[in-house]
């Protein structure tokens, strides 16, 4: 549970790092119901660090452009690294989110209104709007 989570989290942080959030992404995903995704977060928001929060949005939206061609967040991450240029790491995430909570949903998206349609592969979609 989340609770239970957050208890063994606050004991790992007071007995292994001395009370501080660790700034690695290799220690973060260690740490009890961290993923990649908390984890990338947790760098880009409180350490200022680079790093490419993948969510279903962006998973969906990056394979639906044909820009990856991935099965899960985990391999979107690993191929975006890959491929997009670092400046654009830390705001893929705030900008795909919102193209596929209004625009790109994963159902009958609104393609018709899409501000990148022209750049789109479409990929996936068989009913749009």
């Amino acid at each position: 549970t989340k609770a239970k989570n957050i208890r063994a989290v606050c004991g790992i942080l007071l007995d292994e790092y001395a009370g501080r959030v660790p700034d690695e992404i290799d220690a973060l995903v260690r740490l009890p119901g961290v993923g990649r995704k908390t984890a990338n977060l947790v760098l880009t928001l409180g350490f200022a660090k680079l790093g490419i929060c993948v969510d279903t949005h962006v998973h969906r939206i990056t394979n639906r452009w044909g820009y990856v061609k991935t099965k899960n967040p985990e391999q979107t991450e690993f191929a975006l690294r890959a491929k997009l240029p670092p400046a654009y790491w830390i705001e893929i995430n705030d900008e795909l989110v919102a193209l596929g909570q209004n625009i790109c949903h994963p159902t009958s998206p609104k393609c018709s209104i899409c501000p990148v349609r022209a750049l789109c592969a479409r990929v996936g979609v068989t009913r749009s709007r």
